[in-house]
Formats: C-alpha cells, sequence, structure tokens
C-alpha cells in the first residue's frame, strides 16, 4: 500500500512538473525573421516539436502533426530544428518539400532545447494559449499522436482530461 501511495505521489508531482511556462524565447523562422513566443500564444493550443534533419522518428512524426494542423484550425504546430547552422537548408528543403502547415523555427545553438532540457529529438510539448506547458513527450512511436489529440481536444474544452 506504501509503495501504491509512493507512486501516485510521483505522478502528481510529475503532473506538477509539467504545467510550467514555456520560457520566452525569439527564434529565427526559414526567412530569418525571429519569432517571439508572443507572436505564437494566445489563437490556440500550441504543439511545438524539436527536430532535426537527421532524425527519422521525427519526420515520421510529421504526417501525424500535419494532420493534427489541418484537423484543428486554433492549433498552431511549431517545429523547432536543432539542427546545426550546415545543416539548416537541408532542413528547410525537407519541410518545404512536404507542404506541412507548420511554423518552421531554428534552435542551432540550442538555447531553448537547452532551457526545456531537451536531449534528443524528437521533443515534444503541448502548450494553452498562454504558454502553460500542459504535456510533454520525448521520442515518436506510432498512436502517440492520439495522446496528442486528447491533450489538444482537452485544452480546447472539447475533452475533459479523464476521457
Amino acid at each position: 500500500m506504501k509503495n501504491l501511495l509512493l507512486i501516485i505521489a510521483l505522478l502528481l508531482f510529475a503532473t506538477l512538473l509539467c504545467a510550467d511556462a514555456m520560457p520566452e524565447f525569439k527564434l529565427p523562422d526559414a526567412s530569418g525573421k525571429n519569432v517571439p513566443l508572443s507572436e505564437l500564444l494566445g489563437k490556440g493550443p500550441i504543439l511545438l516539436d524539436f527536430w532535426a534533419d537527421y532524425c527519422k522518428p521525427c519526420k515520421d512524426a510529421m504526417p501525424q502533426l500535419h494532420k493534427l494542423a489541418e484537423k484543428y484550425d486554433s492549433l498552431t504546430v511549431v517545429m523547432v530544428s536543432i539542427d546545426a547552422p550546415k545543416n539548416q537548408a537541408k532542413a528547410k528543403a525537407y519541410l518545404k518539400s512536404k507542404n506541412y502547415k507548420f511554423v518552421t523555427l531554428f534552435d542551432a545553438d540550442k538555447t531553448l532545447a537547452k532551457k526545456l532540457g531537451v536531449v534528443n529529438p524528437p521533443h515534444t510539448f503541448i502548450m494553452d494559449m498562454q504558454g502553460e506547458i500542459l504535456y510533454s513527450h520525448v521520442g515518436y512511436e506510432a498512436g502517440v499522436e492520439n495522446e496528442y489529440e486528447h491533450n489538444i481536444r482537452v485544452i480546447l474544452g472539447l475533452e475533459t482530461e479523464a476521457e
């Protein structure tokens, strides 16, 4: 019984850790324009995904993230590339070739990634309209997009957390 209580306490603590605010940032987009977090907030939920051109699971996740972006008009999907500057052209070309409905930003020096504890991509965060991080997931496996969608629907008030 003590072990069960300890596990429940740890899960609650982990949930509280996820409810942190996204640190303010200003990252360049594909055209070089610096985009601040404040420009993305307020429209709806934000799914922010750290990725790299060399990362196969990152690329496997993108079609699913694109489907979510198309399904929920108020959802902003932000792809943050952590590719080194010399590899950014490849990353830009890859996304352009796919016509994904994403905001693409670049964190080549990994300033934002370090603040959020991102070590390896993909690492996905879901935020509410005020920038509170409500969900975090490392890696990609088929089906995790259902969990992403559930969290997006909770933020939009279309589902409750228990569903």
